[in-house]
């Protein structure tokens, strides 16, 4: 993203999480309008697509509702996370796959050095990067970021992206019919990478939920990985923990 891209893209994202503190904090309440257009822009010193991006954001989340000559009303005091997973079956990512389109950005077919975060077993020869993104079904808006790690005899997977939907893992049953024999996940924040934050609208400093998947074979050997990176707003993780009675 070109510096100026980056700047205007810092700006939306300014702008879009004060107002949203304001109607968290009930400076706009629900059922009220937001400020018009004309008097954020001078507010906030930024163009109206500024404010109609920064709008967008809180219209995404669920938090308002524009009409036209209506305004902009508040419907919500907080926001609704877009996309929810749970820890207890991969049925819950497979919805959220099926839901999102995969889009790759660049392939790096070796690696150079040993990502910390991953524990790649073998040589790194053996592993190929493929940087991607998933936006909402549809449109163009991102709502992820992956770092996926491949061993490089799959790296031919690539060809299918695009084309079918899934994940990584299920376009490898698709083309090599390689299964997959257990999930280990990994749950944490940190802060988005340049890349992440670039195609996500995320500020530098600003934290991620991140979520690190390693998949394995039928052999138990470790095939994949995946770290991945998601607004914390758009996304819910949940868990359910049995208790055995006694």
């Amino acid at each position: 993203m070109e510096p100026a891209s980056r700047a205007k893209s810092s700006k939306i994202n300014e702008i879009s999480e004060i107002l949203m503190r304001r109607i968290s904090d009930g400076l706009y309440q629900v059922g009220d309008n937001i400020p018009n257009e004309l008097d954020l822009c001078s507010e906030f010193d930024a163009s109206r697509y500024t404010i109609r991006e920064a709008v967008r954001h809180l219209q995404d989340r669920g938090l308002v509702h524009r009409k036209k000559r209506s305004g902009t009303k508040v419907i919500s005091a907080s926001s609704t996370p877009i996309y929810g997973l749970n820890f207890e079956s991969s049925d819950s990512l497979g919805h959220y796959l099926v839901h999102t389109d995969l889009k790759l950005q660049r392939t790096i077919p070796q690696l150079a050095q040993q990502p910390a975060e991953t524990h790649l077993d073998g040589s790194l020869a053996d592993w190929a990067q493929l940087n991607t993104y998933r936006c909402a079904s549809g449109t163009n808006r991102a709502v992820s970021w992956s770092y996926i790690y491949l061993r490089r005899e799959f790296l031919g997977v690539v060809d299918l992206i695009g084309h079918e939907r899934g994940g990584i893992y299920e376009l490898l049953m698709k083309k090599f019919k390689k299964a997959v024999k257990f999930i280990d996940v990994e749950v944490s924040s940190a802060p988005f990478t340049r890349e992440a934050a670039d195609v996500l609208r995320k500020g530098r400093n600003s934290q991620a939920l991140l979520i690190i998947r390693r998949f394995f074979g039928e052999d138990d050997k470790l095939f994949e990985v995946s770290v991945s990176y998601y607004p914390p707003e758009e996304v819910q993780y949940k868990s359910r923990i049995m208790v055995n009675q006694l």
